[in-house]
């Protein structure tokens, strides 16, 4: 029986290398993000005091806050995916730290009683995204090579 193994095909020419391998799921973790922010900013703008019925809090002005927000994040983390190791390591923390902020807001909002009925389910619904954005930019950081 014959056996192949293969692997990646880089360039000689190809002066990111293994660290483009490396920060590959870094940097789609981050396009996700930014692209999931930018939607959702869009559409709490759009359609705040949709949302504000949704949610239950009776607030469209919020709700236009928070999507408004959202956009220059979007902005922000989209710019980091582009970006080198150097940014990606530096930046990424900070985004992290914006996603966690974020979970811990939405749980804080949800003990105060600001949301009733399905409210009360979107806002888990993108708290548990919210954090799996977290997790996997957190384990895609750890995974870019160290700095020399």
């Amino acid at each position: 029986m014959t056996s192949f193994t293969t692997t990646p095909a880089t360039s000689s020419n190809d002066s990111r290398g293994d660290a483009s391998d490396r920060s590959r799921m870094l940097r789609m973790a981050l396009r996700v993000n930014a692209g999931n922010s930018a939607l959702c900013g869009i559409a709490l703008l759009a359609g705040a005091t949709t949302f504000a019925d949704w949610l239950g809090t009776g607030h469209p002005g919020w709700i236009r806050l928070v999507g408004l927000g959202l956009l220059p994040f979007a902005a922000w983390v989209a710019w980091i995916s582009i970006g080198d190791a150097a940014r990606l390591r530096r930046e990424t923390p900070a985004v992290i730290g914006g996603d966690i902020a974020w979970v811990v807001a939405s749980v804080v909002t949800l003990v105060l009683g600001w949301y009733d009925g399905a409210g009360i389910a979107l806002v888990i619904a993108m708290a548990v995204v919210v954090e799996a954005f977290a997790t996997a930019q957190f384990i895609g950081w750890r995974r870019l090579p160290a700095r020399h």
